[in-house]
């Protein structure tokens, strides 16, 4: 029987926690916390559930990941956000792995839900999104994407097909838009970092090509509303992140004028 150490990284969580800690306290040998600063009730809560929480200043998604990896002491570490939560087919799974893993892999994608405005997406390229979120302890590191951090495995990868984690990501369009924005503004600074370069039209290009491939060509639209303001809302994040990414360009033109 394997150990299993299920991750996670906090602020302000206390919304999301408890329904997090009722799904991982039936097959977690222990619960292994980051907080960044929370001024709710979260590290209180985590407390409660007895998890190990440690304390750290924010340094990014990947940083946190692998320095709260490197606390763990399970053979595998199940890293789920807050608010996302395994179901209970998938707990029912992960007993299953602890007692009997499969042998040379090192890490699994699992599949998830996306419940959006009131609504589990099915369309729109929203599901399933397949996303490491198991792996062996020692064997992957976190590195920063754009804005989202990836997961680099040093041995082989396989799929939990059937072990799926529902995401409760917004709640309303004010909840996509304060996040969208702080997202835009790390995704722009990435680019700029990368020496992508825009012009006049490459903003609103880019914008109107996320929302028709979210809602026509991944056939959003079947979701009806909830479909039609995720597209939307991807273009609009899409759309700030270049402005943003235009403006930096121009501070940076007129730093080296100076």
């Amino acid at each position: 029987m394997i150990k299993l150490s299920a991750a996670v990284i906090v602020q302000n969580e206390e919304k999301n926690l408890p329904r997090w800690l009722k799904a991982v306290e039936g097959v977690a040998d222990e619960i292994v916390a980051v907080d960044s600063g929370s001024t709710d009730r979260t590290v209180e809560i985590l407390d409660l559930a007895g998890a190990r929480v440690y304390h750290r200043a924010w340094t990014g998604y990947s940083d946190q990941r692998n320095y709260l990896a490197e606390q763990c002491t399970g053979d595998w570490i199940l890293m789920l956000d807050a608010d996302e939560v395994i179901n209970r087919e998938c707990i029912r799974l992960l007993k299953a792995f602890k007692a009997n893993p499969e042998a040379g892999m090192d890490a699994y994608l699992m599949p998830s839900r996306v419940w959006f405005f009131g609504k589990w997406l099915r369309w729109g390229g929203f599901y399933p999104e397949w996303n490491p979120r198991l792996y062996r302890r020692g064997k992957g590191t976190w590195a920063r994407q754009e804005v989202h951090e990836r997961l680099e495995v040093k041995g082989p990868m396989g799929r939990l097909g059937d072990c799926i984690y529902d995401h409760y990501s917004y709640d309303s369009v004010e909840d996509y838009r304060e996040r969208a924005m702080r997202y835009a503004e790390a995704g722009a600074r990435h680019m700029l970092a990368a020496g992508k370069r825009c012009g006049p039209l490459t903003g609103p290009t880019h914008a109107a090509w996320a929302f028709v491939h979210r809602y026509l060509v991944r056939l959003g639209f079947l979701d009806g509303k909830a479909g039609w303001w995720a597209a939307w809302l991807e273009g609009v994040y899409t759309l700030e992140k270049y402005r943003r990414l235009a403006g930096l360009i121009r501070e940076q033109k007129a730093d080296r004028v100076a």
